[in-house]
């Protein structure tokens, strides 16, 4: 048996280079191989939003009392309305993803049309191997379900931040 020592450089998007002696050339083929069988996944994004209901909380005490009711609702049973949400949109557009549902932090957040300030306990879904468009829709759907006025998003593939209302 003999030992071989080259020289390869293999990028996070899979790309390979080598020395150009004829032994990397065969290990970059062995490698490129190897990385055929790993599915690169699209980077998806991230939703930002609130258990706590803002968008249809009127005036008065049985406003209020309703939307205190929904914000419980919402905080015990989030994850599983994530879910049933998103599996529901999966299935029907044929994709292979997964994601993940945590809490974060006390968030902020003013009102441009009411001027209002809102305190409250937010959480994210981070969706993965899906195209943005994909979590658009998501955020869409999940900010109506848990009455939000607006929903922060996150692009994974090019970084940038916008509210979704």
């Amino acid at each position: 048996m003999q030992t071989v020592k080259f020289a390869m450089t293999v990028s996070p998007d899979g790309e390979i280079s080598v020395s150009t002696d004829r032994v990397g050339r065969i290990a970059s083929k062995i490698v490129a191989e190897f990385l055929k069988k790993k599915t690169l996944m699209l980077p998806g994004g991230m939703i930002v939003m609130s258990t706590d209901v803002n968008a249809e909380v009127g005036k008065g005490f049985l406003s209020w009392a309703k939307g205190f009711m929904k914000t419980w609702f919402n905080r015990f049973m989030k994850n599983r309305m994530v879910d049933e949400e998103i599996e529901k949109m999966v299935i029907d557009r044929g994709l292979e993803t997964g994601w993940s549902v945590g809490n974060l932090f006390r968030g902020r957040f003013i009102s441009p049309k009411s001027g209002e300030s809102f305190t409250e306990k937010s959480f994210a879904i981070d969706i993965r191997g899906v195209p943005f468009d994909f979590v658009e829709k998501a955020a869409e759907t999940l900010r109506r379900k848990f009455k939000q006025e607006s929903v922060l998003l996150v692009n994974h593939a090019n970084n940038k931040t916008f509210y979704l209302d």
